[in-house]
């Protein structure tokens, strides 16, 4: 596979499918490494579904399993939107939890992408965080991709051929495409 496929980041849209995750929640509340591993699910699916993700975020491939590397450093608080992720989502100090505390809206989440969202949170969201570690280890790109103690990226290819989806691949390819020229066409229009 000879291109790599790269999405465009979605702030927004991140926001939203984290909020959208969090909403289900007891209490509004979960374990980050829950809710980075339902939104990783997700992305994943919605990839092997629609040729593209909801997040446009990067995978990589950690120590527990796979995860979305910016969304994982927007938690931490360690990009620079970080102030305005944390006006809406709150990680709670030394108790390794993500609460929302206003909400976002859905304004940039299509119903797939929600329907999506849904989906996974019925599979996995009353699952134990580390019940879904253990399912994420399972995935053959992070077997492929983890080493001791790194973060990795993960190639969005290598999920799709994990998958079986070479032809998804083509397609996702072709959504890439259309997206970069969409951007193009936005940028002009400024």
């Amino acid at each position: 596979m000879s291109t790599n496929l790269q999405f465009r980041f979605h702030f927004d849209r991140s926001l939203q499918a984290t909020a959208y995750l969090l909403k289900w929640a007891e209490g509004h509340e979960m374990r980050y490494i829950h809710l980075l591993k339902m939104l990783y699910i997700a992305d994943r699916e919605y990839l092997a579904e629609y040729g593209y993700t909801i997040t446009g975020d990067k995978a990589v491939a950690m120590q527990y399993g796979p995860v979305l590397s910016r969304i994982l450093n927007l938690i931490k608080g360690r990009k620079s939107r970080s102030e305005t992720w944390r006006q809406f989502i709150q990680t709670e100090p030394g108790r390794r939890t993500v609460r929302l505390i206003a909400d976002p809206g859905i304004g940039d989440l299509s119903r797939a992408s929600m329907a999506k969202l849904d989906s996974v949170f019925e599979r996995f969201g009353n699952l134990k965080p580390f019940e879904v570690v253990r399912l994420t280890h399972e995935f053959p790109e992070w077997e492929a991709y983890y080493q001791d103690n790194t973060s990795k990226p993960i190639p969005w290819q290598a999920i799709l051929q994990a998958l079986g989806g070479k032809k998804m691949i083509q397609i996702a390819k072709k959504q890439m495409e259309l997206q970069a020229h969409q951007n193009a066409l936005q940028e002009a229009c400024r």
